[in-house]
């Protein structure tokens, strides 16, 4: 597959479907629906419907859930490759997978998404300092959207988990959180605004504000913070698929705990900025692929005991994900 750029990205549309059949507001399963940094990527919506083939009903959302206890499963994996042999470059390959289910909360219209995960970390260098070769994460996401009036709905995201080398307890302990406030201005207008928690040594607290314009079904600017984004659908089939074009910002990296080479137990961090370009097809049932690549910059690897901070060259990366 090849990444080009959003503004230049040409795609087949499917038989039948054009865009001039899009003339209805999205609605939307969250304020921010590709807001995919927090994993809460429109998991539940609670719209029935019944699918037709009108031109009219082109724009039926694609139904993100499944109606049933198991919600799917992903697996995901990427690659990022240092353009320089600063500190001795590092490289980083990762695999991850998951698995989702939706428990009722009193009510089919109150749903709780639990994803337990497992995550493995893959490290290439740097030669100037030791770190070790694997890093793992293991914990669940919990994810609730809740819609309290017509225009006003909360999401809350916390992901309890434990990220270390595996050789060490101490530390390893990590409490990810989201709590956004989505506010419904206008058909084409949405504000957010909440907090994040990363619990990373370098990075505890960040706001979440910003405004999500969708001013045709098949464009979309998302200005929320930390995660900007600027999407274009390439084609949509009725309530059955849709693909998704798209070209954004995001904070990358995490902390771990870790053992050192001579016995101590250390906290190590890497982080980074990305400018990334992606293309992600969506099908019922909370199926789909998701492909994207980009650029990596102000990379840094940092230990928090002994107060040690690396910058690292800028990197290239690639990254898919398979719904099913």
């Amino acid at each position: 597959m090849a990444f080009c750029s959003v503004l230049g990205l040409v795609t087949d549309l499917p038989l039948g479907v054009s865009r001039a059949n899009a003339q209805m507001p999205l609605v939307e399963s969250s304020g921010s629906p590709d807001f995919n940094l927090y994993e809460s990527d429109g998991l539940i919506v609670s719209d029935p419907y019944s699918p037709v083939l009108t031109p009219l009903a082109m724009e039926v959302p694609v139904e993100r859930f499944r109606r049933s206890f198991y919600q799917g499963s992903e697996i995901s994996g990427g690659h990022v490759q240092g353009l320089g042999d600063r500190a001795g470059g590092l490289n980083q390959t990762y695999l991850e997978a998951r698995v989702a289910v939706g428990v009722p909360l009193g009510s089919l219209e109150n749903i709780l998404a639990v994803s337990p995960f497992f995550r493995t970390d893959l490290l290439d260098g740097p030669t100037a300092i030791d770190v070790p070769e694997t890093l793992y994460s293991t914990g669940v996401t919990l994810l609730q959207r809740k819609q309290w009036t017509e225009k006003l709905s909360t999401m809350v995201l916390l992901t309890p988990a434990v990220r270390s080398d595996f050789t060490t307890s101490e530390n390893a302990f990590r409490l990810f959180g989201l709590g956004v406030v989505n506010w419904q201005v206008s058909t084409d207008w949405n504000v957010s605004l909440g907090a994040v928690y990363f619990d990373r040594s370098d990075l505890s607290v960040l706001p979440v504000i910003g405004a999500t314009w969708t001013p045709r079904p098949w464009c979309k600017l998302d200005l929320t913070m930390p995660r900007p984004r600027l999407s274009y659908r390439t084609w949509k089939q009725g309530a059955l698929a849709e693909a998704w074009a798209y070209v954004g910002g995001q904070l990358g990296g995490n902390t771990w705990a870790v053992s050192r080479d001579d016995g101590s137990h250390d906290e190590l961090t890497l982080g980074e900025l990305r400018l990334l370009f992606g293309y992600e097809v969506i099908q019922q049932g909370n199926r789909g692929l998701q492909i994207e690549g980009g650029y990596a910059f102000n990379r840094s690897i940092e230990y928090e005991h002994q107060d040690i901070e690396i910058d690292l060259d800028d990197a290239i990366f690639l990254q898919a994900g398979w719904k099913f």
